[in-house]
Order: structure tokens, then sequence, then C-alpha cells
């Protein structure tokens, strides 16, 4: 998984706590590790999460915001485009992690 800017930063866009967290816009990497790390605790993720750089490079180039995702493993790749009416079938994401 790679951690992006914070969607619902309270300091930025504050929807309160309807986020599930409350949680501020990164202004360095070390911002963006303690939320990634507050994620994984709170979630039990066990997966390994990457930060993107603080240029937001990730994001601008994969146009990740709001909602993608890119599944790899080896030279498997998958790409689940925007959502339909602003969400997402989970279910098509675990059919895609049990497949690789």
């Amino acid at each position: 998984m790679i951690y992006i800017s914070e969607a619902h930063a309270i300091d930025v866009w504050p929807i309160g706590e309807s986020a599930g967290t409350l949680n501020y816009k990164h202004k360095n990497i070390k911002d963006r590790s303690k939320c990634a790390n507050k994620f994984m605790k709170t979630f039990d993720f066990n997966i390994p999460i990457f930060l993107d750089n603080m240029d937001e490079q990730f994001e601008t180039e994969t146009s990740a915001w709001p909602f993608r995702y890119f599944v790899t493993k080896g030279t498997k790749f998958h790409f689940i485009p925007n959502p339909y009416d602003s969400t997402y079938d989970i279910i098509e994401l675990f059919d895609i992690l049990k497949s690789i």
C-alpha cells in the first residue's frame, strides 16, 4: 500500500470523526509516517506500507486520489479505476488479492 496525502485532514477539509480518525495535513515525511503507522495499528493492517514523497509524486502520476486501487505482485498488475458513484465494491479488491 502507498500512503498518500491525508484525504480528510482536519486543518484542510474538516469533516470531523466521520472519516474514522482525526489527522492533520502532513507537513513532512515524519507526519506521513506517523499517520501510516496509526492506520496500521488501528486496522491491524499487515501489508507493507510505503509513503508517497512530499511532492505527491505517486498521487500525481497515478491520479490516486480520491479512490484508486493498484495491486501488484511480481509481474502481475491489477488496476481498479474510478469508483462508481464514489464507492467501490470492496469484494472486487478482495477477489484480486485472492487471485495473486
